[in-house]
């Protein structure tokens, strides 16, 4: 994406210069502090990312009202840890709102919202530029076929060399977050590791990490290894009392910060906070 900055540093004519190439959409993205968060007339914002939860509610308040302005709607997205949820909480409670809490994006919406990005380029390109690649594509058609080829070229312009699978938890790499669903409220997570234990044995101990209660506590999810994922897979038989499947997307957690930490037996617990890491390598 095209972005350029805005902050407090910045010379006031080269504010005015970026804000009216941003109004005008020379570029899509603006990375700004909080200088950005009122007093400026920005039209059309359709989304707002805030990179951590602000300590006071109008500072919130302020950032998101950047989008969905004049009668539009829009988005505005809080990305926060672990450690910071209890100022999410306070947001909540305050400004009278209720957040709608998602995990990270799984390498499939990368990968589909990379597609998506990648057949747009493609319809850009003018027809006097393609006529220079129909050797070559009726080559690669030749030998791979039609569907291939193409799949091959986009995943290409998409960068996705290499597609990294992410916890739903933390974003932590190399790890899939797996749903463990319990036909009963469970009262404590030794039952769900005890639920565990009897199909996968005693050495599930150090495959799984980060587990949390599933809202109700009908449940828990937890992260495993990616190496691991088939494994548990073939050892792995539902039943009327246990369901356990690799999660699509994040499920709605129990808020409850004193089970964080809880753990039946010995093995590893990962809060992994947010790190910077590359979707494709």
């Amino acid at each position: 994406q095209d972005a350029q900055s805005l902050h407090g540093d910045i010379p006031q004519k080269q504010r005015e210069i970026t804000l009216k190439g941003f109004r005008d959409g020379v570029f899509e993205v603006l990375i700004a502090t909080n200088v950005a968060a009122r007093g400026l007339d920005i039209p059309e914002v359709d989304l707002v990312i805030q990179c951590s939860p602000p300590k006071d509610v109008d500072s919130y308040i302020h950032r998101s009202g950047r989008t969905g302005r004049a009668g539009r709607t829009g988005i505005c997205i809080c990305l926060f840890q672990r450690r910071e949820e209890d100022l999410l909480k306070q947001v909540e409670h305050k400004a009278g709102i209720t957040f709608k809490r998602i995990g990270v994006p799984s390498a499939t919406d990368v990968i589909k919202a990379s597609s998506n990005d990648a057949k747009k380029l493609l319809e850009a390109i003018p027809p006097s530029a393609v006529d220079y690649f129909r050797k070559s594509a009726q080559e690669l058609i030749d030998e791979k076929g039609a569907v291939a080829a193409l799949a091959a070229a986009l995943a290409h312009i998409s960068g996705a060399a290499y597609i990294q699978q992410r916890s739903l938890l933390n974003s932590t790499a190399g790890f899939v977050t797996m749903v463990l669903k319990c036909s009963i409220e469970m009262r404590s997570m030794s039952y769900a590791w005890r639920g565990l234990k009897e199909q996968l044995g005693e050495e599930v101990d150090d495959k799984v990490s980060g587990m949390r209660f599933l809202k109700g506590k009908m449940g828990v999810c937890f992260d495993i290894p990616v190496g691991e994922l088939t494994n548990i897979q073939e050892q792995w038989r539902d039943t009327r009392r246990w369901q356990l499947s690799a999660a699509k997307e994040l499920p709605e957690l129990e808020e409850d910060a004193g089970q964080r930490f809880s753990k039946f037996g010995s093995g590893r617990q990962g809060d992994g906070g947010f790190k910077r890491n590359n979707w494709f390598k």
